[in-house]
């Protein structure tokens, strides 16, 4: 079940992604233009640059990212914990391999900050989670990444469990539990994006493992901002990947996978 819902949910996102999408109806536009349909060609054309335009005036971006990132904000860090795990994602492991060093996205902070932990706690369990989301290529595992990147940020490696099966977030969840088989009083501290932590959280509460959200990786200052500007399929783009995680919250809900809708601390 987890193998067709994780297919379905990459086959679904390849073909109906904001900017995919738009990017066809421009593209159609154009074709159009040059046929008898000129009319809806133009309205075709001229919807997608007000949206474009629309989008880079307004900054909707900043407030649905906002939303996300302010959900969970920085916590006291208690004096012991148990665990650290960090969820994978930054990781580049095909350019990795092909460079023989590691090679990063975005996203970097969930490793460094996770080093920079494992020092505040020597005695803590440490556990880095991810293996690919690709439909093609589940070879290049973005643990290979991490590894290489621990072992330059001067980390003992022998203290890290790496979960590597995983392909996305619920996996990383269940597969690291799996894993460690945590106690119920345990305390643990979790590293993610912080517009990804709603979710991540949500699926731990649902197979009852309780854990301290740290967020990192901010996108947003802490109130948006008004900025008037010009937009551009790089604003599309971005608005993509916000979209996919207010997606992937109510599908994970929907699905069982999450028991409330929007988590909160």
């Amino acid at each position: 079940m987890d193998t067709f819902f994780w297919i379905i949910s990459k086959l679904f996102w390849s073909f109906g992604r904001p900017d995919m999408f738009l990017f066809l109806v421009l593209a159609t536009g154009g074709v159009l233009l040059w046929t008898r349909y000129l009319v809806l060609g133009r309205w075709l054309v001229c919807g997608v640059l007000g949206l474009v335009l629309f989008l880079g005036a307004f900054p909707v971006q900043q407030w649905l990212l906002g939303s996300l990132e302010n959900r969970f904000p920085e916590p006291e860090l208690p004096d012991k914990v148990d665990g650290l795990i960090v969820f994978g994602g930054a990781e580049s492991p095909r350019l990795t391999l092909s460079r023989g060093q590691p090679v990063m996205g975005n996203a970097a902070e969930r490793l460094t900050t996770f080093v920079y932990l494992s020092r505040r706690y020597p005695g803590a369990k440490l556990v880095y989670s991810g293996g690919s989301g690709a439909l093609m290529g589940q070879e290049y595992k973005a643990s290979l990444t991490a590894r290489l990147l621990f072992q330059q940020l001067g980390l003992d490696i022998s203290r890290v469990q790496f979960e590597s099966r995983s392909r996305n977030t619920w996996e990383n969840v269940v597969y690291s539990k799996e894993m460690i088989k945590p106690a119920k009083d345990e305390k643990w501290i979790l590293v993610d994006s912080a517009y990804r932590l709603p979710r991540a959280v949500g699926i731990f509460r649902k197979i009852n493992w309780q854990v301290i959200p740290f967020p990192v990786d901010y996108n947003t200052f802490p109130h948006p901002e008004f900025r008037l500007g010009l937009g551009n399929f790089s604003t599309v783009t971005g608005l993509s990947w916000i979209l996919h995680e207010w997606i992937g919250i109510v599908v994970y809900w929907a699905t069982g996978r999450m028991s409330e809708l929007f988590p909160s601390p």
